[in-house]
This record gives structure tokens, C-alpha cells and sequence, in this order.
């Protein structure tokens, strides 16, 4: 595994051998891009647009505003969905030397306030109508400033009576309250000169799937490296991309793909703070994206939706999907909508500072792999039992770990958390998976999620590639449930395509022909929905919970 066989693709796909060391910071570079493309589109917003020169003025007067409150190495969480303030905010909070902190507007009071104490965020910025969470955390927090703003803000006049969620909330408290608007009318401050690559630039929180959300510590390094692996990898090209603005900024994936690949590559981002396929699709037509970013959820939705059918989808070059494999079905539907695009998969993870492993747009492309390690990344297939280095082929199962200069070097005060993951420089992802011949990487299942029913290993991902081949299922989701007699057994939860109707013994008999006995679902339930992410990532470990409890209560 040490030669590593991957990058003997590099040179046909136009990836290069590795990514220089960054000499530079995002906020110096935001700076060098937005007088270059100064009166070019950096951020569409409902209808309103925002040249680089505008949002880079925008950035700087956020950042004089701020450093009256704030210094160097504070922490200023960010709790909203995608807006221009995200954006604006972000910048201008890590050109003073500050630390963003992303925080998931899905979290509940008792995750907010975890959060906020962990990281020890001073500030925070949030909107009018999440105000009411923060409000009730506030005293058990060290946060000295609530700066707030408002969906409506940035959103061009015409458009607000369209736009639903926009109705203001009247805050009455006006202690340790600031308005977003107001930082932007102080005098502009440009990027700290002494700004170093090192710098710590953000906190990102992983999911908490395994316990306590950990903060893994993005370095001003981190950024610009994953920002230049991207650039490669998706062909982006400088100055004429429209980025969907569709990954939420407050996850990982956001950070980059609404964010950093769209300003370091003097590109486009039409936001959305949250996703509808109608609109999304309408916003492809009006503004000519190019590059899409997203889950397979998302392409679920877009495929179904009745707009699909006449829509113009010819601008879109680029569809890259991660968080899950995406179903061979869904990926014919989706080649036949839009046929000018290259739809690659990718895998990555928080620690990895996101992407890991990604197909070419230019070569070939593996279905139901999840691509070629990218530079930088070198990676092995452990033995989940001895710990050693597992040979390419199928049969070689393991888990997944990586060596890389882009990986996190921590997590945010937690050095035991840090050690479990990080070990001799290797980064332990709990991914299991194979690599073939050809060094393409091919995700079998979270390591925590494969099932073992009478001794023998089942994949959920497998199951559910079955079940989506069935012409009526629109999602699904396997899960091990506990068995008294196999240890565990395997549940499937369905959601059918509108209009659709099945029975449990169609969807048995149909995974009987494509699966060996002893993966076949013995238990099925239909849902109307399932649950999922923000990032509209199907969460197993919900339906796992629920189960459990109705386990224990048997």
C-alpha cells in the first residue's frame, strides 16, 4: 500500500502530483481575487447580486465593526443557514485572526449551549428568528454578544413577498445585542498583515454520531490546500463558475463548496438557505449553474419533481455527490435529465478537512466507487483485527485510514479524542471499505453501522443499492434491529415514489433475486419520510434508536 498505485492516473486525469504549501491566507486571497473580478458576481441572493468589490468592502467593515468587540483568537460562533452574512461574516471574522465557529441551526438549546461553552465563543451571529434559542442559553454561556441580522436582509425588495421564513422578529433586549448592519457601516480593516498559514481559522463540529460533538480545528493551511484540491478535481475554472450555494455553510462540506472553492476561483455562488427542488431547479435555469454540489437526497428530489421533466439543465458541467453512495438507478435518471454533466462521487470526512477521494471529471469514472485518493492524500486498507495494511482487491475488506498534510491536527480541547483518531500521523476514518487494482476507493459501510446477523458481515449500503433497483422505491434506509435468535436481523424502511403502492412480500421476493439469504430484509415498514441531516444525509442512527427502545420495551 505504500506505493501508491492511485497516482499513476494523475498526469491523464490533470490532477497534479501534490499541492504546494500555502503562503498566503483566504482573506489575503479574497483580497488578490476580489480586485481582479471587482465588478463580477460573487454572491446571487434571491435575486440580488453582490460584486466581489462590494463583498469584499462588506468583509472588510464587518471586520472593523467586530474588532471593537472582539481580538485575535476569540471565538465567534456562526448559527444561521446560508445568507450573504454567512459568507461576509466568516471572512471578516478570520481576517482579524478571530476563529469561526460553525454552529448547526438544527442543534436543540442543550446542543447550542454544549457547543458555545466547548468552543468558548464570545459572540455569536444568528438570525432574528433563531434568537429565542440563544436567548435561552445565554446565562449559562460565556457569549458577551448576540449580533443579529435577518433573512430579509440582502434580498432584493422585489423578491421578499415570495420568499417564505422572512417575517421579523422584534427583539426587545438590547443588552449585549449588536445588528449585523450596523458592524458593516464602520470604517473598513483589511486583513491582519501578520496573518500566518498556521493560524487556527474555524471550528467545525462533527455530527456527535459516536458521543459529544468534537470540534475539529481548521488552520488557515487547511483551507487554502482543500481549496486548491477541489479546484483540481472538479475542474473548476477561474472566473466563469456558478456554484450552487446549496451545502449548508454551518457543516464541513458547506465551508468549501458555498464558500471557499466559489471566492478563491473568483466564481459565482447562488445561495439557498434551505433546499426546495422547484426552486432549485429554477435557480439552475435563471442563472446558468454550473456546478452543483449535493447529496443523493437532493437528486432523489430533483428527479421526482415535476418541474424535472421540461427544465433546462444544459449549464450544469459538474454534479459531485458525497455523504452516501448514490444508487446506479438514481445515477441513470440523473445522466438522462442533464446529459452535458459529469457526475462524479466523492468521499471525505470532517478530519480530512473534507475531501478525501474523488472521481475525474476527466477519465475514468468507477460507478459505486467513491474515486481516486486526491493529492496530498496517501491511504491504506487496515485489518480491523491486526491493525496491518490489507492488499487491493475486493475481498479485502477494512477499515479506512489516511496520512495527509490537509488532515485537522486536533480536536478542539481534547487531546484523548485526538489520539483515538490521529494515530503515528494516520487518520483512523471508521469507514470500511476496499481499494482495487486501480487504487479507486470503494466505500462499503460505516464501521459502526455494518450489521452481523448469525455470524455473517452485512453492509446496509449493499441492501439498499438492491432496494433502490425496485421501479417503486423512492428512498430507503437498512438497519440492523436486535434478534434474540441471530443477534441482529435486517430492517429496511421504505419510502415509495408518489403514487406508488407495495406490499412487505413484493419488497422481500424483488431482494430475494439480487441477494444472497442472509441479507435479505426479513423485516420491512413503510415510512412517508425518513429521517435526515441538514445536509439531507439519511440518519440510520435515528431508526437504529428507535428500534432499540422498542427493543428494551418487548
Amino acid at each position: 500500500m505504500n506505493d501508491q498505485i492511485w497516482k499513476k492516473w494523475y498526469p491523464y486525469i490533470g490532477w497534479p502530483e501534490d499541492i504546494e504549501e500555502p503562503d498566503t491566507t483566504p482573506p489575503h486571497a479574497l483580497e488578490s481575487v476580489s480586485e481582479e473580478f471587482r465588478d463580477k458576481d460573487a454572491i446571487i441572493y434571491y435575486g440580488n447580486r453582490i460584486k466581489y468589490g462590494e463583498f469584499f468592502d462588506h468583509v472588510c467593515r464587518f471586520a472593523g465593526g467586530l474588532s471593537e468587540y472582539l481580538e485575535r483568537g476569540d471565538r465567534i460562533s456562526f448559527f444561521m443557514p446560508n445568507c450573504p452574512q454567512f459568507n461576509i461574516g466568516y471572512f471578516g471574522a478570520i481576517s482579524n485572526g478571530m476563529i469561526a465557529v460553525h454552529t448547526n441551526v438544527m442543534y436543540t438549546e442543550r446542543e447550542l449551549e454544549y457547543q458555545l461553552n466547548h468552543s468558548g465563543a464570545r459572540a455569536i451571529v444568528t438570525l432574528d428568528i433563531l434568537y429565542d434559542r440563544v436567548r435561552a442559553v445565554l446565562d449559562r454561556t460565556g457569549l458577551e454578544y448576540v449580533i443579529l441580522t435577518s433573512l430579509r436582509d440582502f434580498i432584493s425588495p422585489s423578491a421578499r413577498r415570495f420568499i417564505p421564513m422572512l417575517h421579523e422578529q422584534e427583539i426587545r433586549e438590547k443588552e449585549n445585542v449588536l445588528y449585523f448592519n450596523d458592524l458593516l457601516k464602520h470604517s473598513p480593516k483589511r486583513p491582519e498583515k501578520d496573518l500566518k498559514p498556521e493560524d487556527v481559522a474555524s471550528l467545525t463540529y462533527t455530527g456527535g454520531t459516536t458521543g459529544r460533538a468534537k470540534g475539529a480545528v481548521y488552520t488557515h493551511r487547511n483551507l487554502m490546500i482543500d481549496a486548491k484540491i477541489f479546484s483540481a478535481c472538479l475542474d473548476i475554472r477561474r472566473g466563469e463558475d456558478v456554484f450552487s450555494g446549496l451545502m449548508p455553510m454551518f457543516h464541513g462540506n458547506g465551508i468549501w463548496t458555498s464558500n471557499m472553492n466559489v471566492f478563491m476561483n473568483g466564481g459565482t455562488v447562488v445561495l439557498f438557505p434551505y433546499f426546495d427542488a422547484g426552486e432549485f431547479i429554477s435557480a439552475i435555469e435563471t442563472y446558468g449553474i454550473t456546478q452543483i454540489h449535493c447529496v443523493p437526497t437532493h437528486l432523489v428530489a430533483i428527479v421526482n419533481h415535476p418541474y424535472s421533466k421540461t427544465a433546462d439543465f444544459s449549464s450544469v458541467r459538474v454534479i459531485s455527490v458525497g455523504s452516501a453512495p448514490v444508487p446506479v438507478e438514481l445515477l441513470k435518471e440523473v445522466k438522462a435529465l442533464m446529459p452535458n454533466a459529469t457526475v462524479i462521487e466523492q468521499w471525505g470526512l470532517t478530519e480530512a478537512a473534507i475531501i478525501g477521494t474523488s472521481n475525474p471529471v476527466h477519465g475514468v469514472i468507477k460507478v459505486g466507487s467513491a474515486g481516486l485518493p486526491v493529492p496530498t492524500v496517501e491511504m491504506r486498507i487496515m485489518d480491523p483485527g491486526t491493525d496491518n495494511p490489507l492488499p487491493p482487491g475486493e475481498e479485502n475488506i477494512g477499515e479506512i485510514v489516511l496520512r495527509s498534510k490537509k488532515i485537522i491536527r486536533e480536536y478542539w480541547n481534547d487531546p484523548e479524542k485526538t489520539r483515538e483518531a490521529i494515530k503515528d500521523g494516520w487518520l483512523y476514518t471508521g469507514d470500511m471499505g476496499y481499494m482495487d487494482e486501480d487504487g479507486y476507493i470503494y466505500i462499503v459501510d460505516r464501521k459502526k453501522d455494518m450489521i452481523i446477523a448469525g455470524g455473517f458481515n452485512i453492509y446496509p449500503s449493499e441492501v439498499e443499492e438492491v432496494l433502490y433497483m425496485h421501479p417503486k422505491v423512492k428512498e430507503c434506509a437498512v438497519i440492523g434491529v436486535p434478534d434474540k435468535y441471530r443477534g441482529e436481523t435486517v430492517k429496511a424502511f421504505i419510502v415509495l415514489k408518489e403514487g406508488e403502492t407495495a406490499t412487505e412480500e413484493e419488497i422481500v421476493e424483488f431482494a430475494r433475486k439480487h441477494l444472497a439469504s442472509y441479507k435479505v430484509p426479513r423485516i420491512i415498514e413503510f415510512r412517508d419520510e425518513l429521517p435526515k441531516s441538514p445536509v439531507g444525509k439519511i440518519l440510520r442512527r435515528i431508526l437504529r434508536e428507535e428500534e432499540r427502545k422498542k427493543f428494551e420495551g418487548s
